[in-house]
């Protein structure tokens, strides 16, 4: 019990009281709902740890009654125990480790289940900050580290250390002095494990910083083939991905370092106790005062307890490394979005559609102002079209109205309703928003059209894509609707991702429509069976257009221009051309150009 009370004193002692209220908290949330399972663990393994140092004791009446003293009788019986003992461990040791193995796994696809959720709920700032393969080394990485230090944890602290009770128990009884000696070597061995587990501790989380590094790298990579390629970077990104390996690798050899010198160390230790223990006996041997069996039953009861001490020793690393990953999951999980439902948020009503962005002001980075002042009106059904340089604020209003942030001064409302006085579901259900950036998933071209309204008929799908002019195009892949599109769309051109994208938007049939300069990138072919498509999706529809061809736009109602986050302009095409400003300029550019 010493070695058991040393061991829980020694592994807190240098953790912050937040990082143990998070143990606490993930032991009540996520593991005392699996105490049935726990308990049938917990049992098996006391059951496998007293076995142990039974089937060890049964060796004392082999050598003395057999080997020694030459008695047959009592071989059947020994043989026998020890078919018994060995036959029962084994039982005790799979059903142990079975049910530790599914409680973990239980454990693990919660925890999953709930990181995942509490990340994807963050608004668009925290995916700004926070890169996609530190995100991917938190669910995978952290989890697992969790997972270990609980499942090898649970294990090590009670069927490993109830098996050295139960040796340390067979050790007294069969020689007091020598179990006593002995122990005087304990307490020393400890030390070392203290030290070196601190260290493993900050390596290890410099270690899940860099794995989240070179994920990021090797996805920006991928992701960004293309123009990797066209610009013979392929040698450059090999060097920066050999760069984060090699990063890696050296820490990698750093925490065996650390981690693997306990061994050693018991190996010392180890050997100390066996030498005197193999001295002393022998003397006593020689004097008569002890059995040649309960001498060879003391020196396997310390040959028995190596290895549960050995993992003993690496319980505090495993616990280290545990905590350290709780600290960085939870780090997440506690951290609560700025977007979210106000207390008696009610969902959005749309009647008409109507759109009112009054004296709105909003900036990303405190001090820098993106947007001055802005207001603009779009009445039911209308077409309002915005255009701009880039950096203008154009985009930012989007993100407004979808609530991907909050303005900082002023009000967006639709039908007399501020936006952020109802529910952020049923505002983004009434909005159907096409990018320039389509984000098609790697699923089938069905698929990705029915995530504009998940539980729609496959029919329904079929006719928002005929609307969107996609289903000819479609029908031409080998597949056809069950075509896989591939990575980001990978499999289809830039003109057919974007017609998916507007299907998707057609079969949400939301009253309002954003379009996010949705045919910027498209040539001339592509972008006029795209505009067709729009054209179809904006009818009867109150629509928002971000436009970089004016051509698209000269027949929305009204026009607004953005310069430098101020609304210069505002009026229907030949209105703005009549003014002869800075809307007339640009399109005279665009003109002279076509």
């Amino acid at each position: 019990m010493f070695v058991i009370s040393k061991i829980k004193k020694r592994l807190f002692k240098n953790t912050s009281a937040e990082a143990v209220k998070r143990v606490k908290r993930l032991w009540l949330v996520y593991m005392s709902p699996q105490w049935k399972l726990l308990v049938v663990s917990l049992v098996f393994m006391g059951i496998y740890s007293a076995l142990n140092a039974w089937s060890v004791s049964l060796l004392e009446p082999i050598f003395d009654k057999v080997f020694i003293e030459k008695n047959k009788d009592v071989l059947f019986v020994i043989a026998a125990q020890v078919i018994f003992a060995f036959g029962a461990k084994g039982v005790a040791q799979y059903t142990q480790s079975v049910t530790m193995i599914k409680m973990g796994s239980n454990f693990t696809k919660r925890l999953q289940g709930d990181l995942f959720a509490r990340i994807i709920a963050q608004d668009l700032e925290f995916f700004n900050k926070n890169n996609s393969g530190n995100l991917l080394v938190r669910f995978m990485g952290d989890l697992g580290a969790i997972r270990n230090a609980i499942v090898n944890g649970v294990t090590t602290v009670v069927r490993d250390a109830c098996s050295v009770v139960f040796l340390i128990i067979l050790m007294f009884w069969k020689s007091f002095d020598m179990a006593a000696a002995m122990f005087i070597f304990f307490p020393i061995a400890f030390y070392p494990i203290v030290y070196f587990g601190k260290k493993i501790k900050k390596i290890f989380s410099n270690q899940q910083n860099s794995f989240g590094n070179l994920y990021a790298m090797l996805a920006q990579s991928f992701q960004g083939i293309k123009i990797v390629k066209s610009y013979n970077m392929e040698e450059s990104e090999s060097k920066k991905i050999r760069g984060g390996a090699e990063a890696i690798a050296g820490i990698e050899v750093k925490m065996a370092k650390n981690s693997n010198i306990l061994s050693p160390l018991m190996e010392f230790f180890g050997g100390v106790a066996a030498a005197g223990t193999l001295a002393y006996g022998g003397y006593r041997i020689a004097r008569g005062t002890l059995t040649t069996g309960d001498f060879v039953v003391f020196l396997i009861a310390i040959v028995a307890a190596y290895q549960p001490m050995k993992s003993l020793a690496n319980l505090n690393t495993i616990m280290q490394i545990g905590i350290m990953a709780i600290d960085r999951i939870f780090a997440i999980m506690d951290k609560k979005p700025f977007i979210v439902d106000k207390r008696g948020a009610y969902d959005l009503k749309v009647d008409k559609g109507a759109i009112k962005v009054k004296k709105v002001d909003f900036e990303y980075v405190p001090g820098v102002k993106i947007l001055r002042g802005i207001n603009l009106e779009v009445k039911s059904g209308e077409k309002v079209a915005i255009v701009g340089a880039a950096g203008s604020g154009k985009s930012t209003l989007m993100n407004l109205l979808l609530r991907f942030y909050d303005v900082k001064d002023g009000s967006i409302e639709i039908d007399g309703q501020d936006i952020r006085d109802v529910t952020i579901r049923s505002l983004r259900e009434n909005i159907a928003f096409v990018s320039q950036d389509v984000v098609l998933f790697d699923d089938t071209i069905k698929n990705n059209i029915l995530t504009g309204r998940p539980g729609a008929a496959d029919d329904e799908a079929i006719e928002a894509a005929k609307h969107a002019a996609a289903h000819s195009f479609i029908m031409k892949q080998e597949r056809g609707y069950d075509t896989i599109v591939g990575e980001r769309g990978g499999a289809l051109s830039g003109g057919q991702k974007q017609m998916v994208s507007i299907a998707r938007a057609m079969l949400k049939n939301a009253p309002i429509l954003l379009l996010d300069e949705a045919t910027s990138s498209l040539d001339s072919k592509s972008e006029r069976m795209v505009q067709e498509g729009l054209e179809k999706l904006m009818n009867g529809r109150t629509s928002i257009v971000i436009a970089h061809r004016l051509s698209t736009i000269i027949n929305s109602d009204r026009i607004y221009v953005f310069e430098s986050g101020d609304i210069v302009e505002v009026g229907a095409h030949e209105e703005l051309l009549a003014l002869n400003g800075y809307y007339a300029n640009l399109y005279k550019v665009q003109f002279m150009h076509n």
